[in-house]
């Protein structure tokens, strides 16, 4: 209905803007304008959607989307800006696809923070213990700085989690250090290798009628045409 695509493109606007006017790094101040503003373009994008750990979406949509990706890539920023929200917006929200969010660390791993990459994606995995793992990945995304600096520190992962709605933050800070998530995501760099993945954002497609890869960005109209194929 037109009323249905009035409100997909007042979503997929509203993170757009959000993010192009994001702190670009600085550690989220929750009560801050573009706190403010970034939650409310993601709580608008993914409110009322089912989530369960790293997934969203229904477990009985028929295309599952496996996305492997870095909370530090420019190029899954982009993604998320733009293709990942309209997948989202009109074929999450619709119970058509369902798409999972795993690690690949390519770029982000030679730069100036190694270290980092368990200890960011773990924090997204941990706030997945209490199903909300999807605000803190688009939250991360808002306020994505240069990946060639080291602006992911304590404070900026503990910034985020506050910005998420209905987190126990005092679980999601116990559990952002749990080994088993560390294990999660060194799991997902070997998944991807098998798979002959080795750059973000990559994506796994399956459905009823087989399975589709693409390992690169594109737009959202390629994804979509992937997703039919296998439905």
């Amino acid at each position: 209905t037109l009323a249905g695509v009035v409100v997909v493109a007042i979503a997929i606007v509203a993170v757009a803007i959000a993010i192009s006017s994001g702190a670009g790094g600085s550690t989220p101040k929750p009560h801050s304008t573009a706190a403010r503003r970034a939650a409310a373009a993601v709580d608008g994008l993914l409110n009322g959607i089912p989530q369960s750990g790293n997934t969203i979406g229904s477990p009985r949509a028929p295309v599952t989307v496996t996305e492997f990706a870095d909370l530090k890539c420019p190029y899954c920023r982009e993604f998320t800006l733009g293709p990942e929200a309209e997948l989202i917006s009109k074929d999450v929200r619709a119970g058509r696809v369902r798409i999972t969010y795993r690690s690949l660390c390519t770029a982000t791993c030679n730069g100036p923070q190694p270290e980092v990459f368990k200890t960011q994606q773990a924090a997204a995995l941990a706030a997945g213990e209490q199903n909300r793992a999807w605000y803190y990945i688009e939250l991360f995304y808002q306020f994505q700085g240069d990946e060639t600096t080291s602006y992911v520190t304590p404070a900026f992962l503990d910034g985020l989690a506050k910005l998420v709605p209905r987190l126990d933050y005092a679980k999601w800070s116990t559990d952002r250090g749990s080994p088993r998530l560390a294990a999660l995501v060194s799991a997902d760099q070997r998944a991807a290798k098998a798979l002959g993945f080795s750059g973000t954002p990559s994506l796994l497609i399956r459905g009823p009628k087989g399975t589709r890869k693409i390992a690169e960005l594109t737009d959202y109209g390629t994804y979509e045409s992937a997703i039919k194929s296998v439905q």
